[in-house]
């Protein structure tokens, strides 16, 4: 296996672990379309290599340690969007409420 796809492997393991154990001591739950959760893993893993941290990758990285800061996932907004609109800007975090009838 390449060093690359492995390195990948790695890192999805771990960010997927940090997922649900936020998750498991949140008021919040992954978003139950799992497309979704794998397409925003993919992104965090991507940026987790490039840059060290598990950045939102739906927020801009600015370069700065200090403000980028607020966007490692769970960034610092997502508790304000998901009581406001059901779920993260991403869409990795729901209400628990979301979805039910």
């Amino acid at each position: 296996m390449d060093d690359n796809k492995e390195q990948k492997e790695q890192e999805e393991i771990k960010i997927r672990k940090m997922i649900d154990d936020y998750v498991s001591h949140s008021h919040y739950r992954l978003n139950p379309d799992a497309k979704i959760v794998d397409r925003v893993v993919r992104g965090l893993v991507m940026r987790k290599i490039k840059y060290g941290y598990a950045y939102c990758p739906c927020r801009l990285v600015m370069g700065d340690i200090e403000k980028d800061k607020k966007i490692v996932c769970p960034c610092v907004y997502h508790a304000e969007e998901i009581e406001r609109d059901g779920e993260c800007h991403c869409q990795l975090f729901v209400s628990n409420k979301k979805g039910e009838p």
